[in-house]
């Protein structure tokens, strides 16, 4: 008994930790989307100039984003294992929440790594290259688009998954499980039936959404509601 109620302080701190860490990270994405640099397309100097010159911003931008990504999905991947991860539906959400962070994350790195490369050079270059790099960023723009569509829809599937587990339970878990398929619902809709086209407009929507998921998830943690209840009784 003694071992055990030393041990409670220790796991206390470490789900507060982690529900800062998420309203911490949820803070940080939204930031970076509100502020994603936005390139003007009258003609194709005009584009190549406005990513060259804007190339600093657009790195920093895209690598916080795929850094707290990163993070995030580690994150919640610890809060599928108290879901446990030997039962189907949180299998399949933790692997669809995996396949969303190596989607993203290959968006990101052609939007602010590669895009920004090119546009540098062609800057150097010269001549026609304007002309040339525009037709590789409307490519690179097309991989990006589906890749990021794509990713976000099977992050929202694993929010769906997720959350339908916590509106099951008997506690306050399932406030979050409702406001995260209300969230998932509300990225679904966006994607599917929205704008052709991403854009800083629509994407700042879908990331608030998810932020109503993540929020919720971290009150859980510090509530020690739903799977984190246990630890009430250990």
């Amino acid at each position: 008994m003694t071992v055990e109620a030393n041990s409670a302080g220790p796991a206390r701190r470490t789900d507060v930790i982690v529900a800062s860490g998420i309203a911490a990270l949820v803070a940080v994405m939204l930031a970076m989307v509100m502020h994603h640099p936005v390139a003007g397309q009258a003609d194709a100097v005009a584009l190549v100039d406005s990513i060259a010159h804007q190339a600093s911003a657009n790195r920093l931008v895209h690598g916080t984003l795929a850094a707290a990504m990163m993070v995030m999905t580690s994150l919640m991947l610890g809060f599928a294992m108290r879901l446990d991860l030997a039962r189907p539906h949180v299998l399949l959400g933790a692997v669809a929440s995996a396949l969303a962070l190596v989607l993203i994350c290959l968006a990101v790195l052609l939007d602010g790594f590669v895009a920004s490369a090119l546009a540098t050079r062609c800057i150097t270059i010269g001549g026609d290259c304007a002309v040339q790099t525009q037709a590789l960023l409307r490519f690179s723009g097309l991989q990006i688009e589906f890749m990021t569509r794509l990713g976000l829809l099977a992050l929202a599937g694993a929010t769906a998954l997720w959350a339908g587990d916590l509106v099951l339970r008997k506690d306050g878990a399932r406030i979050a499980g409702t406001l995260g398929l209300i969230s998932a619902m509300t990225q679904f809709g966006i994607l599917v039936l929205g704008a052709e086209r991403l854009n800083a407009h629509n994407l700042a929507l879908i990331v608030s959404a998810q932020a109503i998921w993540y929020l919720g998830v971290g009150t859980v943690i510090v509530c020690r509601q739903g799977p984190y209840a246990t630890a009430r009784q250990d």
